[in-house]
């Protein structure tokens, strides 16, 4: 089943929104502490846009991926609203070809647990590394198997608006420690709903493995937080955010 298609149209009405929002102001404590040396980035798995666009309202010059056209297609309305540029590109994230290297690198919304295997992940690292200036900075979250063990495992969760109706029904492998969620969308249209389902699978990694695959791909971890503070992440944590960098020159 392919995933961020129709869903796309929806996606920010369907309680997604609230989490970008939440990242920006939490990226500028980040960058504080962890500062890129220039205004040059790459927003990878960028979504509907909503970080990136706030990082070129900023004064960057943003490249944004994403492997979803119809993902894309909503960012690029956002960005006409706005009057911003990001410059959008539709590649997957584990291969990926930028016309500059760049000063940051950021990856949110456990966009990184997308990637179903080590070799992926991998994968990706490496990617971002060669994309990166020396002394270039990625940041990136990701859902931890204990968030899935008690927030995924047979859970539903329901959003009912006048025009948009979700249902979130979640389930965990923890053998495997690998969670999907199924999510069913009826959107009013006119007289009528229109039904939209997509199933989104996402692989844990323990914290150890993550930070072998950095530093196998060259990154040295400068640090790693319960994520939206700067405090270190316990067992509990739902959600690591991690800050990576490439060795300078």
């Amino acid at each position: 089943m392919a995933i961020y298609k129709d869903y796309a149209q929806v996606y920010d009405h369907s309680g997604q929104l609230a989490f970008s929002l939440q990242m920006i102001p939490y990226l500028s404590r980040l960058l504080e502490r962890h500062p890129a040396e220039g205004k040059v980035m790459l927003e990878l798995a960028c979504g509907t846009g909503t970080v990136a666009i706030a990082q070129a309202e900023a004064g960057g010059r943003v490249y944004a991926v994403d492997g979803s056209a119809d993902m894309l297609a909503q960012a690029r309305r956002k960005a006409r609203d706005s009057g911003t540029a990001p410059l959008w590109s539709q590649q997957d994230m584990r291969q990926f070809t930028l016309p500059e290297r760049v000063h940051l690198v950021t990856s949110l919304y456990d966009s990184m647990n997308y990637m179903l295997t080590s070799d992926d992940l991998s994968m990706v690292f490496r990617q971002v590394y060669d994309v990166l200036l020396p002394g270039g900075l990625l940041l990136f979250d990701m859902n931890t198997a204990w968030a899935f063990a008690t927030l995924w495992d047979e859970e539903t969760y329901f959003i009912d608006s006048d025009d948009l109706t979700v249902t979130m029904k979640s389930d965990y492998d923890s053998q495997r420690q690998r969670a999907s969620v199924t999510v069913t969308c009826f959107q009013r249209v006119g007289d009528l709903y229109r039904k939209i389902v997509e199933r989104h699978t996402e692989q844990a990694y323990p914290r150890e493995q993550i930070a072998t695959l950095l530093a196998d791909a060259g990154f040295w971890v400068e640090g790693k937080y319960d994520c939206f503070s700067l405090d270190p992440p316990t067992p509990s944590s739902n959600r690591i955010m991690w800050a990576a960098r490439r060795p300078g020159a």
